[in-house]
């Protein structure tokens, strides 16, 4: 989004600082990818964790991987050539929102998926009567 408002405004500042967070969004994404292996073992043996949950998360989060590593390394080019006033800088800055737009997209999805891992069983689960307001069965 600050990288739109950068294009919008053609503010310097605005574009280094959403540079910036890009960088840090891609090591912070880099980071919870290195570490799913890790969680899934921490997790698959809890009664009611959906082993295909997980499955399609990881599968998401796997999809999402490369779109936030390039996503970091366009931001340093980005910023590298805003700095040098490069003729390609705004070409630059086009292909880095349209990398951080495919990754949001894709991470997004990987961590809706993640939320359904330890809920599937709301998810699933049908309520057998119906409740009044206090969380009393109803009765009819």
């Amino acid at each position: 989004m600050a990288i739109a408002w950068g294009m919008y405004q053609k503010s310097r500042n605005t574009f280094l600082l959403a540079f910036s967070f890009t960088l840090i969004s891609a090591i912070g994404g880099f980071i919870a990818g290195n570490t799913g292996e890790a969680a899934e073992e921490a997790v698959e043996h809890i009664i009611g964790i959906s082993h295909d949950a997980i499955h399609e998360h990881e599968e998401a989060a796997e999809a999402a991987m490369p779109f936030n590593i390039a996503s970091g390394i366009l931001s340093l080019l980005a910023g590298f050539l805003l700095l040098k006033n490069h003729k390609y800088a705004g070409v630059a800055q086009w292909v880095l929102l349209l990398a951080v737009a495919a990754g949001c997209t894709l991470s997004a999805r990987a961590g809706w998926l993640g939320g359904k891992i330890r809920h599937i069983q709301e998810i699933q689960t049908e309520p057998s009567a119906s409740h009044d307001a206090d969380g009393h069965e109803e009765h009819e």
